[in-house]
């Protein structure tokens, strides 16, 4: 309870935390090139963190090809596979600052995907996240989130459980997944992770998709402002 609603002081830490995220992000980006490996491109997002005076909480990276994908969610331990033409990078990157955490987490494309995975970005992974990031505002009940995140599975495809976490120092109540949820209301002053899964229907291929949220007394702001568009290199 002490940690759900952050002050002024703390959530400027979790602004630099987000600022972080970003950083990282993008370092990762410009490291995506055929040839480069998944530990280069942890190697790419944590010297930026550190560079810009914080911590790496986790950095769970992958990556796949979109013409034979078999990836839903990336790993923990990056691997030495070598990125080629065609691939994703599916990523999730936590940073902090002073104890307080923020995490990003957008798919990268090396060159131009096949067409069908560029078509599941723009028509199921980005609208979905849209129109859940709509409903970060004070007010707005779990379960509105949790209903909405029958979005994928509307559209006939599936979703890792998990739409929503909390975060206190790093990952905290409340809870949100597609079945199920944990009561509440988002009030302002708490930070929220925002990382719907979309998986296509067949279980090859899911995107990761999410931002950390302040909620603020008039709507929210997202700290790990990155450009919507699809991230090709």
């Amino acid at each position: 309870e002490l940690l759900r609603i952050k002050s002024a002081e703390e959530l400027e830490c979790v602004r630099r935390a987000g600022r972080l995220c970003a950083d990282a992000f993008d370092a990762m980006v410009e490291r995506v090139t055929p040839g480069a490996t998944e530990e280069d491109l942890r190697a790419a997002a944590a010297a930026a963190i550190y560079d810009g005076g914080g911590d790496v909480d986790f950095l769970i990276i992958a990556s796949t090809s979109t013409r034979d994908p078999h990836l839903i969610f990336g790993a923990p331990r990056a691997s030495k596979r070598a990125l080629q033409e065609g691939d994703m990078v599916i990523d999730e990157l936590a940073a902090g600052y002073r104890g307080y955490t923020a995490q990003i987490g957008l798919p990268i494309f090396v060159g131009e995907p096949e067409k069908s995975v560029r078509q599941f970005f723009e028509e199921i992974t980005l609208p979905g996240f849209r129109s859940l990031a709509e409903l970060i505002r004070p007010g707005t009940t779990m379960d509105e989130i949790r209903k909405a995140g029958g979005f994928f599975r509307d559209r006939g495809h599936q979703s890792r459980p998990i739409l929503l976490h909390g975060m206190d120092l790093v990952t905290g109540p409340p809870h949100v997944f597609v079945e199920e949820t944990e009561e509440g209301v988002l009030e302002p002053g708490q930070v929220v992770m925002l990382e719907p899964n979309p998986i296509d229907r067949d279980g090859d291929l899911g995107m990761f998709y999410g931002h950390t949220f302040i909620l603020t007394d008039s709507g929210s702001e997202m700290i790990t402002e990155r450009p919507m568009e699809i991230v090709i290199t």
